[in-house]
Order: structure tokens, then sequence, then C-alpha cells
């Protein structure tokens, strides 16, 4: 059975971002880590500031229940093809999953993950999904990922770094963290079906905002 790649876990991290403090998320719910919530194996509210290893270890516990959402669909996928499933699950959940997947071929699949573009910001995102799933092109390269600082309970997006996480995904490897100034997104284009985008897509969507009024 396939199991979700290195690259594929750190992709997912690059669409959600991280924040390191518990914050409340767009709907009010108290979240902390790669969107960890107290339905997951922590609550966010008692815990206090991860390091970035735990987060990155939460993460690796969270992923596991999307992973089987993927198994469960019981299709023979190559490694990118699970890996995009599984980042497409873990952003709108198992049931969007398995209205993406029922009575299509792998073909048909990739084709429709176009179908899943609301709110609006979540477009590159699934773009890149669609993508990996269609031709196995990561959009991470770098393993860098966006951090978030967190005040007044709320991530702070304009001041977001960069870590390099691959350290910690391996185990012998001591953890190292390079802190760098976050890239700057293009814009997303604007299309239509789907849940939470994760920080990052929030944070691309903020950034083109103040783009548009600064011009």
């Amino acid at each position: 059975m396939t199991q979700i790649s290195t690259k594929g876990q750190i992709e997912i991290m690059s669409h959600e971002g991280i924040c390191l403090e518990p914050y409340l998320d767009s709907v009010g719910v108290w979240t902390i880590g790669v969107g960890q919530t107290a339905s997951d194996d922590i609550d966010p509210r008692t815990h206090g500031k991860l390091t970035l290893d735990e987060a990155v270890d939460l993460f690796k516990r969270k992923v596991k229940q999307y992973t089987d959402a993927v198994d469960a669909l019981g299709l023979k996928l190559t490694q990118y093809q699970y890996d995009a499933l599984t980042s497409f699950c873990y952003n709108v959940g198992p049931g969007n999953l398995q209205k993406l997947c029922r009575n299509r071929s792998i073909a048909q699949i990739g084709e429709a993950f176009s179908l899943y573009h609301i709110p609006p910001e979540i477009t590159e995102r699934r773009d890149k999904e669609q993508t990996l799933f269609k031709t196995g092109k990561y959009s991470n390269t770098d393993g860098k990922v966006l951090v978030f600082p967190v005040a007044n309970n709320k991530p702070q997006y304009s001041k977001g770094y960069q870590v390099d996480v691959r350290p910690y995904f391996e185990p012998d490897a001591a953890p190292v963290v390079a802190e760098t100034a976050p890239a700057k997104p293009s814009p997303s284009p604007a299309p239509a079906t789907a849940s939470s985008g994760g920080l990052v897509a929030l944070f691309i969507s903020i950034l083109s905002i103040f783009k548009r009024k600064a011009s």
C-alpha cells in the first residue's frame, strides 16, 4: 500500500503554514501547529507554545487520518497522485475526497480538482494539487514552509518567515532552523467548491488586497 512521501507531507505543510502558538481561526476555532484543533490529539488552549519539532510531529500524526481516507478509496495510484489526494483531503475533508473520486477514472479525478475552487483564495493551492496529481510536479522544491507569529490570538501574516523543515523528516539529522523573509506569492486566478484553505492561502489573499490598495 502506498504511503505519503516526505515530499508530499512538506507539500501539505507549505499549503497550510505553521503557527507555534494557539490562535483563533477564521470561524473562531482554537488552532495550533499545522491546523491542529481539539478534535485532534491536542487542545491548543492548554498546550502553550510548540517547538517546530513538536509542530511537525503533531502534523505527522494528524495526517494519518487523511491517508487512511485515501487508502479507503481502493484506487491504484502513483506516489504523486496519492500525495495530491492526501493534500486535497487534508484541506476539504474525507467527504469531499469521496465526492471527488466517486464514479470517476484516474484521469477524470485529475480534471475534477478544478471543481473545488471556493473560496477563491484556495485556487492556487487547488491548481498545484491538480498539477501534482496529473504531472508529478511538486510545488515545494526547497523544503521551506511559512511560519506565522501570533498576537492577540491571531496569526500575523505580514510577519511570516520561512523555515526549512526537511531536517525534521530525517530522524538522524539535528534540526536546524533557517529563517528567511517570506517569498512574495504571485496573485492567484479566481474560480469556484471547498472549505478552509490553510494559512498560506489566506496570507496570499491578504497580500493581494494590500497590493490593490497600493496601486
